[in-house]
Formats: C-alpha cells, sequence, structure tokens
C-alpha cells in the first residue's frame, strides 16, 4: 500500500516556528522595506496594510483589485497564481502551508510596493536592493567573503581539497539569509570556521566525484552577497576545469525572501567581481563574463521559483532544461523545503523516496532553518531535540546530500 502523505507544515501550530515567522519576522520585514526605501504615501500605506492584513485579515485574491493583468506578468504565470489563490481566498493568514504563506506575501509585498505597477517609478523595482547592496559590498561582508574563499582556495594544491573548500564555504555562505536577521549576525564571523562536526548529513566525497566527472551542472541559487559570491567561486573553478564543462544558474523572475537571487543579481554580482581593484576577485569576474560570452555560462530566471509550486509541479520548460543536465545542485532551506512539499515528515523518512520524482541525481546544500528535515535516525534526532531544542531552526547545522537516481 502506498504511504499517504503527511499534512503540510501549517501556519497554525501555536507557538511553532511558522506561526512566529508569521506574525514577527514578516511584519518587522515589511517595517524594513518602508524604512530603506524612499516609499511614497501610496506605498506605505500599502505596505502598513498589508502587516495588519497579516496579523488581523484573510487571505485575499489580488488580482481583483490591483494592475495585475497578464500583459504584466506572463500568462502561464498569471494562471498559476490564480489557481494557487484560490482554494486559500478567505481564510485566515494563520490557518493555511507555511510555505504558501511565505510565497503569497513576498508576492504581495511586490504589488504594494507597486513592482508591477508600470503607471509608477517603482516599476520593476526591487524593494529589498539596499540590503542587497550591503551585503554585496560592506566591510566584512560579500566580496570580502570571496577575498578570503579564493585565497583559500589558492593555498591548495590538490583538486579535490580545493573543492571540498569551494563546498564546504558554498553551504555555510547559505547561513547569511537576510530574511533571518538574527541569524545573520550571529553567523556572520562564522562562516570559514571548520564546521564538519555540525553536518548532519556529509556526502561532499560524492559531490566531489560528481562534479569531477560532471560536463554540465546546474546550481539552483538561494542568497545573494555572501553566498553568491561563493557559488559563483564555485562555478568558476569548474568551468576552469575543462573546456566542455557548463554551468546553468535557475534564478527567481522577482525578488522575494529579502535575499533571493535575480538574474540582475547575478549580473551586478558578476559586474562587481570584475571590477573590484583586488585582482583575485577581479580575475573571477572577467572569466565568469568570457564563460558566458562562451556559451558556457547561463542563467535562466523562471516565474515558477516565485510561485508556491513545489518540485513534483516543476513547468516543462525547467524540467528541460535539468533532464540536459548531469548534477543539479539545490541550494538552502526553501530549496529543500520544496522539495518535500514543506510537509511534516518524520526526520527519519527518506530523501530518495520522496524526491523519487526529481529527473537527475541531485545534491542539497542546505544551512538549517525550518523545521523539516529527513534522513535522520531516530534516536539521533532524539538527542538533537534534547541538547538543542532549537537544531532544526538556528542555522547551526548543515547538510551537504547527494540524492542519485537508481
Amino acid at each position: 500500500m502506498k504511504k499517504s502523505l503527511p499534512p503540510y507544515i501549517s501556519t497554525q501550530e501555536p507557538d511553532s516556528f511558522a506561526m512566529n515567522t508569521m506574525k514577527k519576522r514578516k511584519p518587522y520585514i515589511i517595517d524594513q522595506i518602508i524604512e530603506a526605501n524612499a516609499c511614497t504615501a501610496h506605498q506605505r500605506d500599502a505596505l502598513l496594510s498589508l502587516k495588519q492584513e497579516i496579523l488581523e485579515g484573510f487571505i485575499i485574491d489580488p488580482f481583483l483589485e490591483s494592475v495585475l493583468t497578464p500583459r504584466v506578468l506572463e500568462i502561464d504565470e498569471f494562471k498559476t497564481w490564480k489557481l494557487a489563490i484560490k482554494p486559500y481566498t478567505g481564510k485566515s493568514w494563520f490557518n493555511i502551508p507555511f510555505y504558501f504563506a511565505e510565497a503569497y506575501l513576498y508576492f504581495r509585498i511586490l504589488i504594494a510596493f507597486s513592482y508591477f505597477d508600470q503607471r509608477s517609478s517603482f516599476y520593476l523595482k526591487d524593494p529589498f536592493e539596499p540590503f542587497k547592496k550591503r551585503e554585496l559590498h560592506a566591510k566584512g561582508r560579500g566580496l570580502e567573503t570571496g577575498m578570503v574563499v579564493i585565497e583559500a582556495v589558492n593555498s591548495l594544491q590538490n583538486p579535490e581539497e580545493k573543492y571540498k573548500t569551494l563546498i564546504s564555504n558554498a553551504l555555510w555562505g547559505n547561513r547569511i539569509d537576510l530574511s533571518i536577521f538574527y541569524i545573520v549576525e550571529q553567523s556572520r564571523e562564522r562562516i570559514f570556521a571548520s564546521q564538519n562536526e555540525k553536518l548532519l548529513i556529509d556526502h561532499t566525497q560524492r559531490l566531489i566525484e560528481l562534479l569531477q566527472k560532471s560536463e554540465r551542472i546546474d546550481i539552483i541559487l538561494d542568497n545573494v552577497g555572501s553566498e553568491l559570491v561563493c557559488d559563483l567561486i564555485l562555478a568558476s573553478y569548474f568551468l576552469s576545469a575543462s573546456t566542455k564543462n557548463t554551468v546553468h544558474l535557475h534564478a527567481k523572475k522577482h525578488p522575494m525572501y529579502v535575499s533571493d537571487v535575480t538574474a540582475r543579481d547575478v549580473d551586478e554580482t558578476v559586474d562587481a567581481l570584475a571590477s573590484e581593484e583586488n585582482g583575485i576577485l577581479s580575475i573571477i569576474g572577467q572569466e565568469l563574463n568570457k564563460f558566458m560570452k562562451q556559451n558556457r555560462f547561463h542563467i535562466h530566471p523562471h516565474y515558477f521559483w516565485n510561485s508556491t509550486l513545489h518540485y513534483p509541479d516543476l513547468p516543462g520548460e525547467i524540467l528541460g532544461e535539468l533532464r540536459n543536465s548531469n548534477l543539479i545542485i539545490l541550494k538552502g532551506d526553501v530549496n529543500y523545503r520544496r522539495l518535500l512539499e514543506d510537509r511534516q515528515w518524520e526526520p527519519w523518512d527518506h530523501m530518495a523516496e520522496i524526491a523519487s520524482y526529481f529527473p537527475k541525481p541531485f545534491a542539497t546544500l542546505r544551512t538549517m532553518k525550518s523545521e523539516i528535515v529527513v534522513d535522520i535516525e531516530k534516536d539521533r534526532a532524539e538527542r538533537l531535540s534534547q541538547s538543542d531544542p532549537e537544531w532544526l531552526v538556528n542555522g547551526e547545522r548543515g547538510i551537504v546530500q547527494v540524492i542519485e537516481r537508481k
């Protein structure tokens, strides 16, 4: 008998991570957007109204009262949102699936910010741009992170050791998630510290083997700044290993989760690297620009990455790209959640069984910042819960997991 699917993680569980995220962190993010941008009175009112709606209101169909039309969004994007919102219209923000609540909220933030309004001077303007720029350029952040990583890699002779360092930094760079400000500040000084003892699953060696024999890798991106710089350095090293190698990056079509990567963020980060006075950084940026001109380095934005859908519902155009890949690397918490449909799996359930639908071998690189994990033995999960009740959500632990199709 086929095992029934567990319920979605929900915002209705009292004092849960999901409920507290929607009650506390998301309204705070709205306040930060207003503070960081020169908002008009209309934008400010719309954002504050949204903040109040989260706490006291209900899910609405925003297409009924906004400038959004199929002419502003792609037609499939428009249809996808309409279908996703319909089952939850009229429900409390605290009685819906957690991932739906988050994705829908960021869509609503863009609407309130006039991002989709072609009549506005804020049309297609990223409300999170001030945070992203600071994370990339400020002292001790993205670009300086890149310099430290490149120096560490250049000091090594063994190609496997180089990959091990690149993978480690691509993983722990994922701590720098600007939607969870307190974890960012706690983690900044520890990105480069040895964290092997904090890896709950460590398939680093197998991932290195797959990277060394692959000609095409796809990376489904997560955060800008330190993490994206680490991802780009890994991509550059892979491309330099063979003239046959290609890298395909998959990015959000629109801004989301404060620091999630859009295609524009990739372009701006590559340009920032290329224009750096520090030679080792500029070489990486210039090399990536060269690889792009050689048709070996690609960026694929798509509305799916902003949607409320999960990986079993990948659209055909993304599936077509992924089927051409030798190895797919999924970065971060949200991609991990979407692999598992953000359901209430037991820690001792198995990713290989749950995600057997996935088209190619994949690796997840994730620091743990939400209440979902699998492939952890029952007794180990119980010990972790006793020693650290916040082990699932505090960003202290990580996973490097490889799943290969049978």
